[in-house]
């Protein structure tokens, strides 16, 4: 018999191989009904929509709706409320650029000027939410033999290969890094990357404000992309990485 699309607005559907369309989404995550995902953010399923839509819920299309990933939901729990109008993507790129040392020539004086300010009041937890609108993130399924090339092609981020001795971090076959939007589908192409299904090997971080330059991100945005982990070893080195880098830079700053 055919599979029919499973699909429910009442109950989250835990570690399940999903149908959509008689094709098997295999995935191991919890993944979560629109309703369910509003209950638990504490906000409308248009709100929910607008989140997916804006790339800050990940989701799987299942028949005519859709079910989102319970991790994505918890992240977005995790900035909702927060302390002060999420940053720009070229202010938060030029925040973290110039906690790592190095010029933020996209921005104009005196936006130069007012996050000076901004970081002499700031803290790792207040500075991973202010910027978490820098980029998109997108997660894929990758065969061993690509994540090398994907590497290549791609801004490396968080702890990807050697940056993890950066942070004291078991380093793991996880690819992670930036990527423009405009270069996105043809990464995907090349690496034939799976989105929904698992295991994740890759996880992208897609912008139009990507900052030029080559080589792995900077200290300062590989450790907000840490910090913004599900993993609690990866989240306390961003953050404590992160912190680090603000008490310095208060530092240089009293100095001059």
């Amino acid at each position: 018999m055919p599979c029919r699309p499973m699909y429910t607005e009442l109950f989250p559907i835990w570690n399940s191989s999903v149908y959509n369309r008689g094709m098997a989404i295999r995935t191991n995550r919890t993944l979560l009904t629109r309703r369910e995902a509003a209950r638990r953010l504490g906000v409308s399923e248009r709100r929910v929509s607008a989140l997916r839509a804006a790339g800050r819920l990940e989701s799987f299309p299942v028949g005519d709706g859709s079910l989102v990933t319970e991790d994505s939901v918890r992240r977005q729990a995790q900035w909702q409320g927060a302390d002060g109008r999420p940053y720009s993507p070229d202010m938060a790129f030029g925040a973290l650029y110039m906690l790592s040392g190095l010029d933020a020539p996209w921005l104009g004086r005196q936006q130069r000027y007012r996050l000076k300010g901004y970081l002499r009041r700031m803290d790792a937890e207040n500075l991973t939410r202010l910027t978490r609108r820098r980029a998109m993130t997108v997660e894929y399924w990758c065969r061993d033999s690509n994540l090398a090339k994907v590497a290549t092609l791609i801004r490396p981020s968080a702890a990807t290969g050697t940056l993890a001795d950066s942070f004291q971090l078991t380093t793991t076959d996880m690819v992670e890094g930036y990527v423009t939007a405009s270069a996105l589908d043809d990464i995907v192409r090349q690496c034939r990357l799976k989105q929904g299904v698992t295991p994740v090997r890759v996880r992208l971080h897609i912008t139009d404000n990507l900052p030029a330059g080559e080589g792995s991100m900077p200290l300062g945005v590989c450790a907000t992309d840490l910090a913004e982990s599900n993993d609690p070893r990866e989240r306390r080195a961003g953050l404590k990485t992160l912190q680090q880098l603000i008490e310095d830079h208060h530092r240089k700053e009293h100095q001059e």
